[in-house]
């Protein structure tokens, strides 16, 4: 399956398409008013920008919808079928527009008709924000991963609570950190050794600094670096466990955190 990068699963991806596509299409038919949409929306008691407000808010509402559909099944939708879905979009929201233009007509006009008209107005306005932000997302996740692998080759900095600094290490030698009641153990190579390195913070006062490295959350009590792993195991009881290279412990992965494991490695 071609993966599909972790930032189109974010809730803010999201967002951007839900405010994106209702104000891309008014912004769109008030420029430049193609397709001769303004003379078939002068209908009624209402002006065309009335109609034209109430459309987008159809589009608003309908990509909404869909996309808290997809929200709902991100972790199984691979590159091709975002593709199908973007386009799935469009569609439906070409169909509640023509919906409402066949209403406002009073049915004057055959629906199939007029939802060939709105497939005019709809697919070829809003394949520009989908194109430009599904491009943007590609990009700032490139970005991101060159600026983890960056990170990777440089030293990460350990503080205490004090802020107190209490150990250096590169980034890529960390195996592992697990938590241990107020400490971290943090597991690294020094050339062939495997070192470990107590430390009194808490799990969540290094997550940023564990995000920032490309360490990866694996479980409540784990931080893990996956270029280290050299596999991911289910067991017959359903537990996760990730094998890393040259430790004998197994470090427990829940199902939360398993389908970001599996992307990085």
């Amino acid at each position: 399956m071609l993966q599909l990068p972790r930032i189109f699963q974010t809730k803010s991806a999201q967002l951007i398409h839900v405010v994106s596509m209702p104000l891309t299409f008014f912004a769109f038919m008030v420029i430049y008013r193609p397709f001769h949409i303004e003379e078939h929306l002068s209908i009624g008691q209402f002006p065309f920008g009335v109609h034209l407000t109430l459309l987008s808010c159809i589009i608003f509402g309908t990509t909404a919808l869909l996309r808290t559909i997809y929200y709902l099944i991100r972790r199984r939708v691979d590159k091709l079928s975002y593709f199908f879905w973007a386009i799935f979009e469009m569609v439906v929201a070409a169909f509640f527009v023509a919906l409402y233009a066949w209403l406002i007509d009073r049915c004057a006009e055959p629906y199939f008709l007029v939802l060939s008209r709105a497939l005019a107005w709809v697919l070829p306005v809003l394949i520009y924000p989908y194109v430009i932000i599904t491009l943007a997302l590609f990009l700032v996740e490139q970005y991101r991963h060159n600026r983890i692998e960056e990170k990777q080759e440089s030293k990460i900095r350990f503080y205490d609570e004090r802020k107190n600094l209490k150990l250096v290490v590169e980034a890529s030698s960390i195996l592992y950190i697990a938590a241990e009641e107020n400490y971290i153990n943090i597991s690294y190579l020094d050339g062939q050794s495997l070192n470990s390195y107590l430390l009194r913070r808490s799990m969540k006062s290094v997550e940023s600094l564990c995000a920032e490295y490309g360490l990866l959350r694996c479980h409540r009590s784990y931080y893990i670096n996956p270029a280290h792993i050299k596999a991911l195991r289910k067991e017959r009881d359903g537990a996760i466990v990730a094998e890393i290279e040259g430790v004998e412990r197994e470090i427990p992965v829940t199902k939360r955190y398993y389908d970001t494991i599996s992307e990085h490695i």
